[in-house]
This record gives structure tokens, C-alpha cells and sequence, in this order.
């Protein structure tokens, strides 16, 4: 029996502890099969490391594009239907430092909700629900994190049977494989409210998860996802440096960045994103709902609300200049076990 013959989870429900992993006494594994089994699970470990690796830094940049200001890591999931809770509470529980470590700004667990409040969220299949976002200072922060003992502790404590755990969890709660995203983070900007408050111990948030109930969101954040053309990329970043923009100012505002997807092809189609972080959905309708937006995005006053992506009235066919293939993507979340360095973005 070979290491791909066994579920994950067959992999453990045959051995419950470590000291059953090692042991072919109580005839858990032969010796043969757990050494099949630890150079499956290597295997597989090194496929994960190989995945992550290959998403990381390849974009060129032209001197006539925005200089990066921070460096955004995401991992996007696809949470089994009923198991939002569990998939939580293994977040709130692992053994994490992030908030200790030099470079760090800010981190929240997204949760995607419907644009319009109070409906069900409609996604199409395999489109992630869930997604891990991390700011940090610059891309060799985030390196030194990844290779670091405190990646190691966050995922599995960097032990065989850590590992496996880990990824028995996972087959517990989600559909297919986490997908990793990077970016650039370009014209960060912060509200009045925004740095750390929320009680952090030992570098990660404190919070109680019981894998029944959700965890209270702690903000609320819009995103506007955009495929831009290939050399119209400069021209789109300026746009966005030259527009006027009052967000700093409105009440319940946190954080805005634009993101440059670091890769030479984005695996959703979008390469750039509009990032917006708010206290509180009712913070940012009052401002969609303002005439602050309205000038920002060069539309009329009494423009209604964003179009909702659950709806079939979305806007069609590409925008004026060529400059994107089609209008922008609208998606929302809430974010949980948010962490907020002193200083903010």
C-alpha cells in the first residue's frame, strides 16, 4: 500500500499519536509502509513548498511604474459548507508570533459575505471564500518570516507528525488545497482609527473560538479586483496616484492599499486590486453613499450603490481607453483575529 493509496486522514485514523506513528508493535504500519508513508508525506511537503515558491516574485516592473511601499502575502481557501466555524477556531488556536516579528503591519483571516447585506453569498465553484492576508514592510521581511522558525511554528511546528496534523485538519474543513497570492502594495494609507487596540498576547489575538459559532468579525473590507491589459499598467497605477481621495478622513475608515499581483500571470485573472479596510460595513456604505466617493471616482452625485456580485445586472463590456479588459470585480469580507501593529500600514 503506497503512501497515494491513503486519504490523509486514513493516513492518521490508523495512528492517533506519535508514538502509534512510530510503532509497528499494534500493527498501525509495517516498517515498510511507514516508511512509505513519512517519504510520501516529504514528498508532498516539498510539492507544497515547491507551489508556494513558484507563485513568489516574478514580475517585472518598467521605471515608469509606482515604487512598492509594502509586501502582501494571501493564502485563499475554500471552506467546506459548515465547517466556517472549525476552519475558525483552527486559526484562533495556532501557535503564532506574527505580531512580534520585525516588519510586520498588519494581518486579518478574510471571510467573504455577500455585497448585499443579510443575502446568502454567491460564489461560483471553487472560488475561495476564505483568504489569509498579511502586510508587511517590505518582500525580506516576508522572506525571513517564510524561512524562519516562526513560519514553522504557525504551520505544524516544523515536525513530521506537526505536518500531518496540520494536514488532516485541512482535509477536514477544506475543498482542494490552499492557493497562495502575493502582491505589491502601493499608496498605503491609514485613518485616524487605525493601530493595534485589540488585546494581543505573545504576538497573535487572543480570542475565543468554540468551532460552533463564527468569530466576531473585528472590520469590514472591500475589494475591487481589476485586469488590466498588458502595457496600460503604468497608466493605471497613475490614475490612482493622481486621483483625489478624502478616505482619510471619513469616520470608521482604517486602511486602503493598492495591490500589484507579483506574478507574471495571475491565476484569477487580476492583477491589480483595490484594498479598502473599515471598521464596520455601515463606515463604508456611509462612504460609498458620499459625495467623497463620488469625486474619487469621477461620477455624478446621486450615483446609486456599486453593483452587487450577486447580481445579473452587473456593468458590461470593457471600460473606456482600453485600459482594462472589463469592468472591476467587487467582493467583500469581514475580518477576523485582525492584528495591527503600533504604528498601522
Amino acid at each position: 500500500m503506497s503512501f497515494k493509496a491513503l486519504s490523509v486522514f486514513q493516513l492518521v485514523s490508523k495512528s492517533t499519536a506519535p508514538k502509534n506513528f512510530a510503532s509497528s508493535r499494534r500493527g498501525a504500519f509495517s516498517v515498510h509502509h511507514k516508511a512509505q508513508t513519512i517519504k510520501g508525506i516529504r514528498s508532498l511537503k516539498a510539492e507544497a513548498n515547491k507551489n508556494f515558491a513558484k507563485e513568489v516574485g516574478e514580475l517585472q516592473v518598467s521605471e515608469n511604474q509606482l515604487v512598492v511601499e509594502r509586501y502582501v502575502a494571501s493564502n485563499r481557501f475554500r471552506v467546506k459548507p459548515g465547517k466556517e466555524a472549525a476552519f475558525e477556531k483552527r486559526w484562533a488556536e495556532r501557535k503564532s508570533r506574527l505580531a512580534e516579528l520585525e516588519g510586520f503591519k498588519f494581518f486579518t483571516l478574510l471571510r467573504r459575505v455577500s455585497s448585499d447585506e443579510g443575502e446568502p453569498l454567491q460564489i461560483g465553484p471553487g472560488e475561495p471564500n476564505y483568504a489569509s492576508l498579511t502586510v508587511w514592510a517590505d518582500k525580506d521581511n516576508f522572506t525571513s518570516w517564510r524561512a524562519g522558525e516562526a513560519f514553522k511554528e504557525a504551520h505544524g511546528g516544523g515536525t513530521l507528525w506537526g505536518f500531518v496534523s496540520m494536514l488532516v485538519s485541512s482535509s477536514q474543513t477544506l475543498e482542494g488545497t490552499p492557493s497562495p497570492a502575493f502582491y505589491h502594495g502601493l499608496l498605503p494609507l491609514q485613518g485616524e482609527q487605525a493601530g493595534s487596540s485589540a488585546p494581543v498576547v505573545g504576538g497573535w489575538r487572543q480570542v475565543i473560538a468554540d468551532g460552533v459559532n463564527p468569530i466576531t468579525p473585528d472590520c469590514f473590507v472591500a475589494m475591487n479586483r481589476f485586469s488590466v491589459t498588458q502595457g496600460n499598467e503604468a497608466a493605471f497605477e497613475t490614475r490612482w496616484a493622481s486621483r483625489e481621495s478624502k478616505l482619510n478622513e471619513m469616520p470608521g475608515f482604517l486602511y486602503f492599499l493598492i495591490l500589484r499581483r507579483d506574478a507574471v500571470k495571475a491565476d484569477d485573472g487580476f492583477n491589480y486590486v483595490s484594498f479598502s479596510a473599515w471598521k464596520d460595513r455601515a463606515s463604508f456604505e456611509k462612504w460609498r453613499d458620499s459625495q467623497n466617493f463620488q469625486s474619487a471616482h469621477g461620477q455624478k452625485e446621486g450615483l446609486g450603490k456599486m453593483p452587487s456580485t450577486n447580481s445579473p445586472n452587473k456593468p458590461k463590456g470593457p471600460p473606456s481607453g482600453g485600459i482594462m479588459t472589463g469592468p472591476p470585480s467587487v467582493a467583500f469580507y469581514v475580518g477576523k483575529l485582525t492584528l495591527q501593529c503600533e504604528a498601522g500600514l
